[in-house]
């Protein structure tokens, strides 16, 4: 029950946080905006989401989880449906940034409660199971959002998506509960959440192997959510693909991160032998080859050709993340592994917060779509050059 309450809380998030892409051929053109400023939207979303995770991981441990889930969807959900009443652009970049604050409670919260609801033996696939959540969010905004639009109009979306959100908040406060055992007198305390002597935060980031790290998940969040941000609005425009099946092409790129995420752990644990850097790279290098793929079709290009480029562009560009997650964790060691993965995360959504914009400013200026991909394979290839200078012998668990 406790993964099925964090599995929600989490999917609802990406809702709100994805649901500008499906929607923007239709803000576009309603309120008159630019590609840039599409970007802008799904940025907003980001920059709140990042400016919260560090307070909301600071919260957490003195308010407990099960009022920050409730706080998280609340606050996303009021924001997110308060985009029915958008009529500039101002308004939505101001909407969406206070949304994001919201979706920025939900990470640290339900990243917690697994640690402390699971055993060690079980924590890692609770977690991918847990962040497996983002992609499906993807994909039913994706599917569902466009036909929404065309029967009802773009507002009613955001409207739908906040009451959810309010929804599963409620739902999401009913169910949780603290775990059977807590730690304390008589009790045996699980060294991930224990308060053992420990190295310092600034210690852990003198060490190079986590500023490789961050600068890859940097890049890959820039090729991730830039490819997100603009994909219907591509495929439309630049393909020549009606709105709706762009809607469902862009469900299939979301598909095959959801697919890639435990797969891809899957295979560094069993054929990897435990390294992580090899499969992140390989994801990295495969990432930029499929962005050059796009960057090449051109109008009317069969779909026998492009949902197969969906479906490995989402394998690798969105399903690195859990591999990048585990990777920050081991070289942070167990003591440290929350506080420096909450760091590392928020350094990340910078790449949301830049790639958008810029993928779509690439856009404007020159009036194709060809230059903002080839940017994707430049910043894959400087995400795969960073992990060959990884020394994973200096992992700490």
């Amino acid at each position: 029950m406790i993964l099925g309450v964090c599995w929600l809380a989490y999917m609802v998030a990406f809702l709100q946080r994805l649901s500008i892409g499906p929607l923007a051929p239709f803000i576009k053109e309603d309120l008159s905006l630019t590609n840039a400023q599409i970007g802008l939207l799904m940025s907003a979303a980001a920059f709140g989401y990042m400016l919260t995770l560090v307070p909301a991981g600071w919260l957490v441990d003195r308010i407990g989880v099960r009022w920050m889930l409730l706080i998280g969807e609340i606050i996303g959900g009021i924001f997110v449906g308060s985009m029915f009443t958008v009529t500039t652009f101002t308004q939505g970049l101001v909407l969406m940034a206070l949304a994001g604050a919201g979706m920025g409670c939900l990470m640290p919260s339900t990243t917690k409660a697994i640690l402390i609801w699971f055993p060690a033996k079980e924590r890692a696939t609770a977690m991918g199971f847990k962040q497996t959540a983002l992609n499906v969010g993807g994909i039913i905004t994706a599917a569902t959002l466009p036909t929404v639009a065309l029967a009802l109009g773009w507002h009613y979306g955001f409207l739908g998506i906040g009451a959810i959100a309010i929804a599963i908040g409620i739902i999401s406060f009913v169910l949780y509960r603290e775990p059977p055992q807590s730690i304390g007198p008589g009790t045996t305390p699980d060294p991930v959440v224990s308060s053992l002597p420990r190295p310092s935060v600034r210690e852990i980031f003198r060490e190079r192997e986590i500023w490789l790290v961050m600068l890859a998940g940097f890049g890959m969040c820039f090729v991730e959510f830039s490819a997100m941000a603009h994909f219907v609005l591509y495929s439309n425009e630049a393909l020549l693909v009606p709105v709706v099946t762009a809607g469902f092409l862009l469900a299939l790129l979301e598909g095959g991160g959801g697919f890639g995420r435990p797969v891809a752990g899957f295979i560094s644990d069993r054929f990897w032998h435990s390294s992580r850097k090899k499969p992140y790279a390989l994801m990295c290098w495969i990432a930029g080859a499929t962005c050059v793929a796009f960057a090449c079709l051109g109008q009317n290009s069969p779909l026998g050709v492009v949902i197969p480029l969906c479906l490995i562009l989402g394998l690798a560009g969105i399903g690195w993340a859990g591999l990048h997650l585990t990777l920050i964790g081991e070289i942070a060691g167990k003591e440290l592994a929350g506080v420096v993965t909450g760091i590392a995360a928020a350094a990340s959504v910078i790449g949301n917060v830049v790639g958008p914009p810029v993928f779509g400013h690439l856009v404007d200026i020159t009036g194709s779509y060809q230059m903002s991909w080839l940017l994707l394979v430049l910043v894959a290839v400087m995400a795969a050059i960073a992990l060959i200078f990884v020394r994973e012998e200096k992992r700490r668990i």
